[in-house]
C-alpha cells in the first residue's frame, strides 16, 4: 500500500511540474533559513555551558553605587580572587583571569633567525583556571604547567603556527624557549586544544598570573579599582550561591577602606548567562549577544516558515477543484476517506521530505558561507547531529500544518458533487480561508519590509551623525615607545600626505573596547561623593588634531609625568552647576591624583550612540599614552605604505599594525549592524516567498475562470478590466494586511530604538514606502497572470468542452 501511494505520489508531482516546483523551492528556503536561524540562536545561547560544572561556576561582579547612579562593572580588584580561595572554604575553585592583552612573542627559528608574532587573545591566569573549566590538554603536566612564572601555555592553533608541530608531536613543543613583549624569556609547558567558539574565553596562549602580578604590581594589588581582571569561582553546589552573596556582602570590610566598603557590592552571576546579558557588558575580549536579539530571531525563523507553509496550503487547497472528480471516482469505486486522506498525505510529505533533504545540504553550505563572511562578529556555526532533531520536529510541524488540512480538505468532497463540478461550498471554505493566510503572510512580509527600512535609517543616522570630532581619514597606531614618540611624529610630518599626528590613550571616542575609567570629586568632598567619569590621556596636539572644541581656557602646554592640568567636557560640569568659565581654576581629585581644570571642551560622543555622552577629563601625562593618531590629506595605498615604513624604522622589534578610526567606530554597531543585515535579508526572503505562492495562486485561478474570462472579453471587457478584475481581491488583501501591520511594527521597533540614547523617530512615510513597495510587488505578481489570460483569445478558451 506504501509503495503504491509513494508511486502515484511521485506521478502527481512530475504531472503538475509548475506547482510541485513552486511547492518545492518555496518550503525548501522556508526550512533552510529556520533551521540556520536555529542553529545560530542555540550557538549564542549556549556559550560556555559545556564546562563539566557550568552549573554552579560563576563570575564575580562588582555593582558601584554612585550618588546619582549605579556602575555595573563585569570586572573587579585582582586581589579578590586570592581573598575568596582563603577565606571561603564553601568555594569549590577560585580563579582569577587578567586579559586578554595583545602581546608580540619573539620565536627563534633557526640560528640567527628570528621571528615576530603579535597575540591579540594572551590571558594571564592561575594554576586554578584549568581546574575550574574544561580545558583538554594535549601535551604537559595540567596540575603543574602553569605553576612556574615563567612557563606558557599555548593552544594548537598557536604550537602549530610557531613550530609547525601537528597532533602527532605536540610533546616536542614543551621546553620551547619564547621571548615575550622582547625581553622576558618564558619557556613552553603545555599545549592546549583551541578553544570552542561558543565560549567567551577565547585566548591563544596562557601565562601564569603571577608573571603578571609581579610585572603589574599596582595593578594586582589595588582594591579600589579594577583593570581588566575577572574573578571566576565554581561552588560546591549551586544552592549556595544566595549564602556565599551575603557572606561577601558582610566580609569584604575586612579588605576594603571604609569608603569602597560603602560603595561596592559584589554578586554572582552564572556563566551560562554572561554571553546574553547585557547589564554588564561584554566580557574583555568578547561580545554581547542579548537575549532580546536571539528571542526575535527565533520568532522570524517560525515567522519565514510560516509564509513558507501558507504558500503550501494555499496552492494545494487551490488545487482541489481541480482534483474534485478524480476524489469522486475513486470514492465511487470505493476507495473509504482515510485512504484518500493516507494518499493525499502521503504526496504532501513527499514534497516536504525532498524539501527536508535539500535543506540540510544547502544549510551545510550557508553556514560555511556565513562563517566565512559574516566578520561583525566571529562564528563557528556547525550542522550536527543534534541538529536533525531541529529537522525532524520542523518535518513534524510541516507536516501536521500543510499535509493533513489539505488533504481532509480534498478527501471530504462528496462524489455525487464532485463528478457534476458542484463542490462549491468546500470550495467557498477553502476561499476563505486562503484569504485569511494571504493576510496574515503579508502582515509578515510587511513587518519584515517596513522593519528594514527603518533599521536602514537607524543605522545611517549612526554613520552620518555629527560626532564633535574629526573622523575622516585618520589612521590609528600603536606607539609602543612614548621615548621614540617625538621622532616618529617629525618623521611624519615629512611626508606630503601626512597633515597631522598625535599621541593619546585613545581617540574620542572609547572604540575596541578600550576605556579608561577613573572617579572625580571636589577636594574638599568624601570620596563616598566621587562620581564616575572617563580619563583620557592627549598631547598637546590632540584638541587641534581631533578638533575638539574649547569653551573656555586654554589646551596644554607641556605633557609631564606628574600630570597637573585637566580639560574637561560640558558634561562633567553638569555635575557642580558651574559655566565653562567659573569651572577654569577649580581644582578637582580623580583616584590617580588632583590637578586644576584649565580649559572646557564643547560635549563631544566619547561614547557610541547607543549611550550617552559621559562626564570626560583628558589629562596633561605621558602615562598610558599608547596610541599615535595620524591624519592624511589622501588615503592611497602609497601613503599608508610610507606610513608603514617609517613606523617600522622608529619601533624596531615590534610588529606594526593600523586602523583608521571610522572602521574602529563601525566595530561599535556591530550587533545591530547584523540585526540590520538579518532584517534585510529576511525581508527579502518574505516578499520572495510571498509572491512566489501568489504567484502559483494566481495560475490556478486564472485557470479555473479560463471560461469566465473567454465571456468578459466576447461582451467587451477590455484587457485592464479582466486585470483588475482578477487582481482586485488579493491587491485589497495585501492593503488590508498594511493597515494591520503598521500599528504592530511601529510597537515593536519603538521598543527596539528605546534601547539607545540617540535614535531616529520613525515617520508616517517610512511605512508607506515599506507598505507601496510590497504593493507593487504583489501587483506586478497578480498583474502578470493576470495579463497573460486577458490577452489570450477567447475562442481557445470557449471552445472546450
Amino acid at each position: 500500500m506504501l509503495k503504491n501511494h509513494l508511486k502515484i505520489a511521485w506521478r502527481n508531482l512530475i504531472k503538475d511540474k509548475t506547482s510541485s516546483l513552486i511547492n518545492l523551492l518555496g518550503l525548501t528556503v522556508g526550512i533552510t533559513v529556520c533551521i540556520v536561524i536555529l542553529i545560530f540562536v542555540q550557538y549564542e545561547s549556549t556559550f560556555d555551558a559545556y564546562h563539566e560544572n557550568s552549573d554552579r561556576t560563576f563570575r564575580v561582579v562588582q555593582h558601584n553605587q554612585l550618588p546619582n547612579q549605579v556602575l555595573y562593572w563585569n570586572t573587579t580588584a585582582y586581589p579578590l580572587a586570592e581573598a575568596l580561595r582563603n577565606d571561603f572554604p564553601e568555594i569549590d575553585k577560585v580563579t582569577q583571569v587578567a586579559g586578554p592583552f595583545t602581546r608580540t612573542f619573539q620565536i627563534e627559528l633557526a640560528l640567527d633567525k628570528k621571528v615576530l608574532f603579535e597575540e591579540p587573545d594572551v590571558m594571564f591566569v592561575d594554576a586554578f583556571y584549568s581546574q575550574t573549566f574544561d580545558v583538554e590538554w594535549l601535551a604537559g603536566n595540567e596540575t603543574t604547567a602553569l605553576t612556574g612564572m615563567n612557563s606558557i601555555v599555548l593552544t594548537e592553533r598557536l604550537a602549530q603556527r610557531y613550530f609547525g608541530f601537528d597532533a602527532s608531536s605536540y610533546q616536542s613543543a614543551i621546553g620551547q624557549p619564547i621571548l615575550l613583549q622582547g625581553k622576558d624569556p618564558l619557556t613552553v609547558t603545555g599545549v592546549v586544544k583551541n578553544p570552542r567558539g561558543n565560549s567567551d574565553h577565547q585566548y591563544g596562549a596562557l601565562v601564569p598570573y603571577e608573571f603578571f602580578k609581579k610585572n603589574n604590581p599596582y595593578f594586582s594589588g589595588n582594591w579600589s579599582g579594577n583593570y581588566q581582571g575577572t574573578t571566576y569561582l565554581a561552588l560546591n553546589a549551586i544552592d549556595q550561591k544566595t549564602g556565599v552573596e551575603s557572606k561577601i556582602a558582610n566580609w569584604k570590610s575586612k579588605y576594603l577602606n571604609p569608603q569602597d566598603n560603602q560603595r561596592i557590592s559584589y554578586y554572582l552571576q552564572p556563566i551560562t548567562e554572561i554571553h546574553n546579558e547585557t547589564l554588564y557588558g561584554p566580557s574583555p575580549g568578547g561580545y554581547i549577544m542579548p537575549k532580546g536579539i536571539l528571542k526575535m530571531a527565533a520568532v522570524v525563523a517560525f515567522f519565514i516558515l510560516f509564509i513558507a507553509l501558507i504558500n503550501f496550503v494555499n496552492l494545494v487547497t487551490a488545487r482541489s477543484h481541480a482534483r474534485s472528480k478524480e476524489v469522486g471516482v475513486r470514492k465511487v469505486m470505493g476507495s473509504s476517506r482515510m485512504q484518500l486522506i493516507a494518499q493525499f498525505v502521503w504526496e504532501n510529505c513527499l514534497i516536504i521530505l525532498l524539501a527536508a533533504i535539500l535543506s540540510i545540504a544547502l544549510t551545510q553550505g550557508l553556514l560555511e558561507v556565513l562563517n566565512n563572511n559574516l566578520t561583525i562578529i566571529d562564528l563557528n556555526l556547525k550542522f550536527k547531529g543534534i541538529h536533525l532533531l531541529f529537522v525532524a520536529l520542523l518535518i513534524v510541524l510541516a507536516t501536521v500544518v500543510a499535509a493533513i488540512y489539505p488533504a481532509m480538505v480534498l478527501s471530504g468532497y462528496q462524489p455525487i458533487r464532485a463528478l457534476k463540478n458542484k463542490a462549491q461550498n468546500t470550495q467557498n471554505l477553502t476561499g476563505e480561508l486562503r484569504k485569511t493566510l494571504v493576510t496574515f503572510q503579508f502582515v509578515l512580509v510587511q513587518l519584515f519590509v517596513i522593519a528594514a527600512i527603518i533599521l536602514a535609517f537607524q543605522m545611517d543616522y549612526f554613520s552620518t551623525s555629527e560626532l564633535g570630532f574629526n573622523r575622516q581619514a585618520v589612521v590609528i597606531t600603536e606607539n609602543p615607545n612614548q621615548e621614540k614618540a617625538t621622532v616618529f611624529r617629525e618623521k611624519l610630518l615629512t611626508e606630503v600626505d601626512v597633515s597631522k599626528v598625535s599621541f593619546g590613550s585613545g581617540p574620542p571616542m572609547a572604540v575596541n573596547g578600550i576605556q579608561l575609567g577613573t572617579n572625580y570629586r571636589l577636594p574638599e568632598q568624601a570620596e563616598t561623593e566621587a562620581l564616575d567619569a572617563e580619563m583620557k590621556i592627549g598631547d598637546i596636539h590632540y584638541l587641534d588634531f581631533f578638533g575638539l572644541e574649547l569653551l573656555a581656557g586654554r589646551n596644554f602646554t607641556k605633557n609631564k609625568e606628574t600630570f597637573d592640568e585637566f580639560i574637561v567636557n560640558e558634561t562633567l560640569l553638569k555635575s557642580y552647576g558651574w559655566t565653562p568659565s567659573e569651572a577654569l581654576g577649580k581644582t578637582i581629585q580623580i583616584n590617580e591624583g588632583q590637578a586644576t581644570i584649565v580649559g572646557v571642551v564643547r560635549d563631544f560622543h566619547n561614547n557610541s550612540l547607543q549611550y550617552e555622552i559621559s562626564p570626560c577629563i583628558i589629562l596633561n601625562w605621558t602615562y598610558f599614552m599608547q596610541n599615535g593618531f595620524i591624519q592624511l590629506r589622501n588615503t592611497n595605498p602609497k601613503s599608508l605604505e610610507n606610513i608603514k615604513d617609517t613606523w617600522q624604522a622608529t619601533y624596531t622589534n615590534s610588529i606594526y599594525k593600523r586602523q583608521f578610526f571610522d572602521d574602529a567606530i563601525a566595530k561599535e554597531y556591530a550587533v545591530e549592524r547584523l540585526t540590520f543585515a538579518g532584517f534585510g535579508t529576511f525581508s527579502v526572503l518574505s516578499i520572495l516567498l510571498g509572491c512566489l505562492g501568489l504567484f502559483g495562486l494566481m495560475s490556478f485561478i486564472v485557470a479555473q475562470k479560463r471560461k469566465e474570462i473567454g465571456i468578459r472579453k466576447v461582451l467587451g471587457a477590455s484587457v485592464l478590466e479582466n486585470i483588475v478584475f482578477f487582481s482586485k481581491k488579493y491587491i485589497r488583501l495585501v492593503a488590508l494586511s498594511f493597515l494591520i501591520a503598521t500599528p504592530l511594527v511601529y510597537y515593536g521597533m519603538d521598543q527596539w530604538l528605546e534601547t539607545f540614547t540617540y535614535r531616529i523617530q520613525p515617520s508616517i512615510w517610512m511605512f508607506l514606502f515599506g507598505g507601496v513597495v510590497t504593493f507593487l510587488i504583489a501587483l506586478a505578481t497578480c498583474s502578470f497572470q493576470s495579463i497573460k489570460a486577458a490577452r489570450a483569445n477567447p475562442i481557445h478558451a470557449l471552445k472546450e468542452e
